[in-house]
């Protein structure tokens, strides 16, 4: 029994489930139960035990937008209701809620007293626990560290498919390739390549709790799994062999005899069949690793038990013994073909646990979770026989009251987190956990969502049900019609409304009828109202692409006259009729392909329309694959093969003659050469962002694509990957490795980060074209429904699963129920479609047809075939079914669909409203930008005499030590890191653990301790000319950043300075011509300082040489001249003059305070400098580039 929701009088304890259909004010009861809560409203037998603060109440939800929602909504409702208690003045808007509150608060202090709390809950809601159930469980986490056995140092990690796709190639890698050839060649049947096992072992790595992580190698255990049914396998084939030549013989005999004698009918079993099975037979006996032969079924027909039933009406046919053989023979290969699936069974879950083992390895090296490691982590907590009930308790007494929002959508794992903490079954008085969801729209099985968990919640609360009953989103006359359509099959069908009835029990998914609050607008076409629901079906049987056509272009046709009728309007009383908008109108598919028919139909009409889909990637977009070819092309122009591909991209749209001028006219092959070679000069220098903007410009491609069918589409995916390569540049290096990434996003395809995620190509008021997953929660006022009667049949599942006593998963490999499968798609699509048909206001209209043959897989099966009766008896056809619905509500209406449609085109804007482009008048800088001294020394020449020595295989750590930027960037964070706290850190012993942690993330495991010994020595080496180290300085500052402006400042005049002042007469690599304009900026790897004296020390990892002699002076020098360190020297001098002048005032003396810069080449720290060199402030170069920095100064005071 369930009972209608009286959010005044809920009893506010134990555990109770609300059902929430579509459009019945979820959102609106949560936050009024909320406010019940902080005032600790209600009798004594409603009320929770005591009023409660934001903070003890637990709210959760899935996405992180309905977070906020419910955390503002709540917030208004607080505050709202705060102003209601304390108002005496005028009457304030009226509210129904509020007004029946202020009853049971009569008292002036009382009711005071009740505004004051509800204040300073509103206050409080930025302390709110109303989280995303992801958040909540890493915060649990974090907050419960010691109980839970969390590290605190563990990091985030959004998304693991570029780790799980490491694992999958380590798997590759260290399972299948040490495979014997007689194992390798059964394992490749199965997985060709990673790819093929990262999609044949995808459900089983999701499975909770996660398969058991395997004690054996494939090469261990599959040769031996193997060879019993291989040596069958061969028995079988050989005994056909010795069978094969006499049965040969014999069937010629009948075949080729004389026709009155031959005993087979030639119609059914031809000479030339016999002779194509005997080949197929000979075929598979010749190959030891061919399972069956072809034509299995077909080679049957020889066989004793076939063999006669492709007679003649004559005297029983005597078959020759082969033929008996063939019987056996068939009979063992479908027992050994059953032993090698469930083999192959075995090896896909061997390879899922091994996966998901080695996934969980290279997490915990590099201290990463995912959030399906938090909420694991957290179940299996509470679910601990010695630690799970005190720590539910902990929680329980933290958060006392817990509502979960969308409580359908909530996975097993999940389920099973709230239930050990507040046990359902218990109805707990001390606490209230309220599952709020409607299990009608739970659609989201492919993200983990289980339905089943929520009828378990169901059962367990039976008798403390409750449903909101009253419908805010639709018309009157839309509910009732869709009131009429449910009621009808709920009582009509054996399976309920929603399949899940069974005889003999109580339906666990009843339609529950709602009541309509209904709309103060009414849609009318023609000065009346307009039906509710249209259904448009086809007055003959239809192949699937027909359906998809006709519907399409019916869909596009009424969209087109609905906007150009100027009788189709929404009516308000006491308002102007409003027509009809685009932005009123979404049409529902379920994929993309449905997507793109009907807005190819739309297109035609000019009718222009925006795709919303649920979580695509970008890099599975057309413009992914044609943006990797134009890269690889821009990356080497040369290659002329790569160059003539992107010429002939679509994006370009070249027709075929300039594409022969090409080959044919060598001036033009050139310009285009040239082109291309400064497009890669481009890259190189400003990054591939600013390469892309310039070749959209350059060629048009932006105003070509705007013309197009899914222009605007796809500009914003061409934009959107330039973006995402951008951010993956800033860790790649070069080109080549930004190529390679793209290829490696464009193979994987799946990732579903947020970033990657396509953006919506315009906010103007188009037409929506949208999937229902994505439409669930929105509403729209006319909803079209054009391909409703569609089907995906269902697919069995390969295998079962069953749990141990501890819950581990049991895998077993056997034929699927395909009766069950079938009906379980049959619920889910009941589910989405309720989610289609409950999304609009006003009216609904959807497409119908009979299918041509028994296997088109529209209507027949399909989710609107059961809405309609199908199942119920007698058994009608499509037509009766109609009509019958239609008799049943006057809303419906039944139209043909026609064969034949013309195209209404509709003028974009027929009444010339749109307002004109304002034009740009500001003036901006076109070359503004920000330059750094790795801006300025980009393209440096090398120095062809200063080749990187080889690293030494002896002596001190610092000169072993890997080479290159890797080492380097992690040096320069482990002293930075030090810097932060304290330099003597190093020679603690806690500090080995998180070193070594440190090196294992960035690859250098096996350097742990020469890290260690390196550090060591590099803090209490001298920094001469000081006589302190590290370790004695006091507060330094590490990472200081600073910015100063630049106006068109040319490379060449710094240049010029440094080489004037600094070490001049010595030869050095020319700047790069750079204009600098915009700001500088930089940062400081360490300021300190020192007996009055303030010092700028910079970390260098180069490798001069094999042995400490090799950083004399003369090498310190020439490697700083040779890198222009000098230039970067002056440039951070110049911050820090600047910087001591503005703190200092008329104190600062440069000459005094100004200590300069110390270079310390870090693998020099033994030699006869002990990697030092100083660069001392030279005041005149100070003056000089203030003054080039365009801040004019007086000469400095010394």
């Amino acid at each position: 029994m369930i009972t209608i929701l009286d959010p005044l009088h809920l009893p506010l304890h134990g555990s109770r489930l609300i059902e929430a259909s579509a459009g019945t004010g979820k959102t609106w009861t949560i936050a009024a139960l909320y406010l019940r809560l902080i005032l600790g409203h209600g009798a004594k037998d409603e009320r929770f035990a005591r009023a409660l603060l934001p903070e003890d109440i637990l709210v959760m939800t899935f996405t992180r937008a309905a977070t906020q929602e419910l955390k503002e909504r709540i917030r208004d409702r607080l505050q709202t209701a705060a102003q209601y208690f304390r108002h005496t003045g005028d009457p304030m808007a009226p509210d129904a809620l509020l007004e029946a509150l202020l009853v049971d608060y009569a008292d002036p202090g009382v009711r005071a007293q009740a505004a004051h709390q509800l204040a300073l809950a509103a206050d409080a809601m930025d302390d709110s626990a109303i989280f995303t159930i992801d958040a909540w469980c890493q915060r649990t986490l974090r907050e419960h560290a010691f109980a839970t056995g969390s590290d605190f140092r563990e990091t985030l990690l959004p998304d693991e498919t570029d780790l799980r796709d490491d694992a999958v190639r380590d798997f590759w890698r260290q399972e299948i390739y040490p495979l014997g050839e007689s194992a390798l060649s059964e394992v490749l049947q199965l997985f060709s390549c990673p790819d093929k096992v990262r999609q044949e072992t995808e459900a089983l790595c999701k499975l909770d709790p996660p398969l058991p992580t395997p004690e054996s190698t494939l090469a261990d255990w599959l040769p031996d799994a193997l060879a019993a049914p291989r040596r069958r396998l061969a028995a079988l084939k050989a005994q056909w062999a010795a069978e094969q030549d006499a049965f040969a013989v014999w069937l010629s005999g009948l075949v080729n005899g004389p026709k009155a004698n031959n005993p087979l009918n030639g119609n059914r079993l031809s000479a030339a069949i016999v002779t194509r099975i005997l080949a197929a037979l000979r075929d598979w006996a010749d190959h030891p690793d061919m399972l069956i032969p072809d034509e299995p079924d077909t080679c049957q027909r020889l066989s004793a038990s076939k063999l006669p039933g492709y007679c003649k009406n004559k005297p029983p046919l005597v078959v020759h013994p082969a033929a008996e053989v063939l019987d056996t023979l068939f009979s063992a290969l479908e027992t050994i073909t059953q032993q090698f699936a469930r083999l192959h069974g075995e090896i896909r879950t061997h390879a899922a646990a091994w996966i998901n083992a080695r996934l969980s390895q290279i997490k915990a090296q590099r201290g990463q979770v995912s959030f399906t490691d938090h909420q694991r982590r957290l179940a299996g907590v509470l679910h601990d026989s010695t630690r799970g009930p005190a720590f539910a308790a902990r929680l329980r007494q933290r958060y006392p009251v817990a509502l979960i929002d969308e409580f359908q959508d909530t996975s097993a794992l999940q389920y099973q987190i709230f239930d050990d903490i507040y046990h359902a079954a218990d109805n707990d008085p001390d606490t209230l956990l309220l599952l709020i969801g409607d299990p009608k729209q739970s659609i989201y099985a492919f993200r983990g969502a289980d339905i089943d968990s929520y009828l378990q919640a169901r059962r367990l609360t039976e008798g403390r049900h409750y449903a909101l009953g009253t419908n805010y989103r639709s018309s009157h006359a839309l509910v009732s019609t869709l009131n009429t359509l449910y009621s009808a099959v709920e009582q009509n069908s054996p399976q309920g409304a929603f399949a899940y009835a069974a005889p003999g029990t109580s339906n666990p998914l009843p339609y529950q009828p709602v009541q309509a609050h209904g709309h103060k607008k009414c849609w009318q076409t023609g000065g009346i109202p307009a039906p509710t629901l249209t259904f448009w079906v086809s007055a003959e049987p239809l192949s699937k692409g027909d359906y998809l056509e006709r519907c399409a272009e019916q869909t596009a046709e009424r969209i087109a006259t609905l906007l150009t009728d100027p009788t189709a309007v929404f009516v308000e009383a006491g308002r102007e009729p409003r027509p009809i908008q685009p932005r009123d109108i979404a049409i529902l598919v379920r994929d993309r392909f449905e997507a793109a028919s009907i807005r190819q139909a739309l297109e035609r009409r000019q009718l222009h329309s925006v795709f919303l889909s649920e979580r695509d990637s970008v890099y599975t977009s057309e413009e992914a694959r044609d943006l990797l070819l134009w890269l690889e092309a821009v990356a080497e122009p040369e290659d002329t093969r790569r160059l003539r591909v992107a010429l002939a991209l679509p994006l370009l749209g070249q027709p075929l003659s300039a594409l022969d001028a090409f080959n044919q006219d060598e001036a033009v092959w050139e310009a285009q050469l040239e082109q291309f070679q400064d497009l890669s000069r481009q890259w190189r220098r400003q990054g591939v962002l600013a390469m892309l903007h310039h070749s959209i410009h350059q060629f048009g491609i932006a105003a070509r694509l705007l013309t197009r069918v899914e222009g605007e589409r796809r500009l914003t995916n061409l934009l959107h990957l330039g973006e995402l390569l951008q951010q993956a540049s800033a860790t790649l290096d070069g080109p080549e490795a930004l190529i390679h990434h793209l290829r490696e996003a464009i193979a994987a395809g799946s990732n579903q980060s947020d970033a990657h995620i396509l953006r919506l190509e315009s906010d103007a008021e188009l037409l929506r074209v949208v999937t229902i997953h994505a439409a669930k929660g929105l509403q729209y006022p006319l909803v079209f429904l054009p391909f409703i009667a569609t089907r995906k049949p269902a697919k069995a599942s390969p295998f079962t699963i069953t749990r141990h006593a501890e819950g581990q998963p049991a895998i077993h490999w056997e034929s699927g129920d395909t009766a069950a499968a079938e009906r379980a798609r049959l619920q889910e699509d009941l589910r989405l479609l309720y989610v289609a048909l409950t999304r609009a206001e006003h009216a609904l209209w959807l497409g119908l047809a009979t299918p041509k043959t028994a296997g088109t897989p529209i209507f027949t099966g399909s989710a609107i075939a059961h809405l309609l009766g199908s199942q119920c008896p007698p058994v009608r056809d499509l037509a009766t079914l109609l009509d019958d619905c239609a008799r049943r509500s006057p809303e419906i209406a039944v139209e043909t669909l026609p064969g034949h449609l013309p195209t209404t085109r509709v003028a974009r804007h027929p009444d010339g409203t749109r307002n004109p482009p304002a034009e740009y008048t500001a003036r901006f800088e076109k070359h503004w930008g920000v330059a750094s001294f790795s801006h300025l020394v980009r393209d440096l020449p090398a120095d062809p005499a200063a080749a990187t020595p080889r690293r030494a295989r002896t002596g001190a750590p610092w000169h072993r030590y890997p080479q290159g930027m890797n080492a380097g960037t992690f040096l320069h964070a482990q002293l930075q890191r030090l810097a932060l706290s304290d330099f003597d850190q190093a020679d603690q012993d806690h500090f080995a653990e998180p070193l070594h942690k440190a090196c294992t993330q960035a690859g250098l495991s096996d350097w742990t301790e020469e890290t260690a010994e390196w550090l060591h020595a590099i803090i209490h080496s001298p920094l001469a000319p000081l006589a302190a180290t590290l370790c004695d300085l006091r507060d330094p500052r590490s990472e200081m950043a600073f910015w100063f402006p630049s106006d068109a400042l040319r490379s060449e005049e710094l240049d010029r300075l440094c080489q004037q002042h600094i070490f001049p007469g010595i030869g050095r690599p020319r700047l790069p011509q750079r204009i600098i304009h915009g700001m500088m900026r930089g940062s400081m790897d360490l300021v300190f300082e020192q007996d009055r004296r303030y010092y700028i020390l910079d970390y260098k990892s180069n490798t001069l040489g094999s042995d400490d002699a090799d950083y004399h002076a003369e090498a310190l020098r020439n490697a700083t001249l040779g890198h222009r360190y000098e230039l970067q020297s002056s440039l951070y001098q110049l911050a820090l003059h600047r910087l001591l002048r503005q703190r200092m005032g008329s104190g600062y003396r440069p000459g005094t305070h100004l200590g300069g810069t110390l270079f310390c080449f870090l693998r020099g720290l033994r030699g006869p400098e002990r990697g030092m060199l100083h660069l001392p402030a030279d005041l005149a170069l100070l003056d000089a580039l203030d003054r080039l920095f365009g801040l004019p100064q007086r000469a400095t005071q010394p």
